[in-house]
């Protein structure tokens, strides 16, 4: 790895931890959520029907099966989610959106927009989108 993309990710590794400590100040200040807990929920508030097989949702969060299944617990105290079994032909089990959740994470969105507009604010449109895309393709 030569010195420029080492420096890049140390960079990009550092804006990720500020931009976390931020989201999880104001999340829990104002909705009793961390990061983490409400890319879960966002996650199955834009999935189908509100539910995600269990192994996709591991996987889009980086997360490892039994690290999934210790948040979900928790979410499931506070009754915002839930795991279920699978419908029809898909037999894997789900974690699904409660109606609580549901409420929680659409006001939350209002919260990490705000955030998210403020740590791009001086990124042009053309250089925001390169820079997504980039990031996708990591």
């Amino acid at each position: 790895m030569s010195t420029d993309a080492l420096a890049f990710c140390l960079d990009l590794g550092r804006a990720h931890a500020s931009l976390t400590l931020k989201l999880d100040d104001d999340l829990g200040a104002f909705h009793g959520l961390n990061f983490a807990d409400f890319t879960l929920l966002y996650m199955l508030l834009r999935a189908e029907q509100g539910r995600m097989p269990m192994v996709e949702l591991a996987r889009t969060l980086g997360l490892s099966m039994s690290a999934l299944i210790r948040k979900m617990v928790l979410l499931e105290k506070t009754g915002l989610a839930e795991r279920v079994e699978g419908s029809g032909n898909d037999t894997r089990r789900h974690a699904a959106l409660r109606s609580g959740g549901r409420q929680l994470v659409r006001d939350a969105v209002t919260t990490v927009e705000a955030h998210c507009k403020e740590a791009v604010r001086c990124v042009d449109q053309r250089q925001l989108a390169d820079a997504h895309e980039l990031l996708r393709a990591l």
